[in-house]
């Protein structure tokens, strides 16, 4: 599947550094997958090493870095290489979160090429010592090259930047196809199945098993009661995406649990990327949850099709969509009167509220509210929908097919 994030490995190996590449996400993101095949269509050869899997390797490493070996010797003779050779090939560190004193050593090393993967966003800081990139299960763009409709991205791209209709066969087409990613999301096992079986029956059962790699990795790694203070979390997660207040609420825990008992399990879920977090724009301990990938909650859902499900899938699509886009800070905004605004888009110090429309009929949250609220009438908006590009003075209506395009 081709994966926009190759492009950074690309750039990072064309300036020549050899600065650690860190590639993270979530498990069933395709980061290992993604590694090796940069590696194989760059590099003559690569070097594996995946420590979740490989204890021996673990210990190995750790042992001989401790000794005061370098890197490059300790690659050199557990592969039993001459050291000279390493400069002509790429070492993947699969999970080096599970081999600390390689990880730290790693930090400010620069002599050979290395690819190191996580699924750990690192500590606040250590990004520098790394050309990080984080990697998100499939957008709806990468959706459409991996199902072999490439060419609809142009069409989408095309009429996002003129803000002129798309033909209105292609519309229903894309449409269509939207609704298919809906369901089937972007972990790429789950595209892989609807792929070869040309449906979405199966992809249910896909996602359970990816489901359950996930919180495996919580019992792996934290300790056993902020691991299942976020199992906690994750299965109250579709519930509490269904209501029309989506703000967390941990009473649907159980009563009498507060915010303070949870921070550290929801930030560990947040920095493993279980999960996505949406902070209210002045009040950080007001927040949402979201699904790291939309089609994961659609099975969570089991059938479902209430317009409150649908509404869910679409505002998760929408954070999920924007989150890997990396080029806005999000928030949302509530008024005291409760009018809302799911998504602020904030860049360069401007914020753009986006109104999200569940169908063609119904209306959506109060736009009008927060501009006199923040003293910013008549101000331009986004609106995603299911009608057609178009634009006023006020508005920039876009179909939901196409938020990719927004950066």
């Amino acid at each position: 599947m081709k994966r926009n994030a190759i492009q950074k490995l690309i750039e990072w190996k064309e300036n020549g550094t050899t600065v650690p590449f860190l590639l993270v996400g979530t498990k069933g993101t395709g980061k290992s997958y993604l590694a090796m095949e940069f590696a194989a269509a760059y590099y003559p050869q690569y070097l594996y090493v995946n420590f979740e899997l490989n204890s021996s390797a673990q210990n190995y490493f750790s042992g001989q870095l401790t000794l005061g070996n370098s890197i490059s010797e300790t690659i050199a003779s557990y592969f039993q290489l001459d050291e000279r050779y390493l400069g002509e090939l790429i070492i993947i560190f699969d999970e080096i979160s599970f081999c600390p004193v390689l990880w730290n050593a790693l930090k400010g090393y620069r002599q050979i090429p290395i690819i190191a993967i996580s699924g750990i966003l690192p500590e606040i800081g250590t990004e520098k010592q790394f050309r990080l990139c984080r990697l998100f299960p499939l957008g709806f763009d990468e959706f459409l090259s991996a199902v072999g409709s490439d060419w609809y991205i142009d069409i989408i791209q095309g009429h996002f930047q003129n803000l002129k209709p798309v033909p209105d066969i292609v519309h229903q087409e894309l449409f269509a196809l939207f609704e298919e990613y809906l369901i089937v999301g972007g972990m790429p096992a789950a595209v892989n199945e609807y792929i070869s079986s040309k449906s979405v029956y199966n992809v249910s059962e896909v996602h359970c098993m990816v489901r359950n790699r996930m919180r495996a990795v919580l019992e792996t790694v934290y300790d056993e009661t902020k691991a299942g203070k976020a199992m906690q979390v994750l299965q109250v997660l579709p519930e509490q995406l269904k209501r029309e207040n989506k703000k967390f609420r941990f009473n649907l825990i159980r009563k009498g649990v507060t915010y303070a008992l949870y921070k550290e399990s929801i930030d560990a879920l947040v920095q493993s990327g279980m999960v996505l977090r949406l902070n209210e724009q002045t009040k950080e301990t007001h927040f949402k949850l979201y699904s790291p990938d939309v089609g994961l909650l659609c099975s969570a859902f089991c059938g479902s099709n209430t317009e409150e499900t649908r509404k869910a899938l679409l505002e998760n699509y929408v954070m999920q969509t924007l989150t890997a886009g990396e080029s806005f800070q999000l928030h949302f905004w509530e008024s005291e009167a409760q009018a809302k605004i799911d998504f602020i888009l904030e860049k360069n110090g401007k914020e753009t509220p986006v109104e999200l429309r569940v169908s063609t009929k119904n209306k959506g949250k109060s736009i009008a509210s927060y501009q006199t609220a923040n003293c910013k009438k008549d101000e331009k908006y986004y609106r995603f929908g299911f009608e057609n590009f178009y634009s006023t003075s006020v508005v920039t209506c876009m179909p939901y097919y196409a938020v990719f395009c927004l950066k």
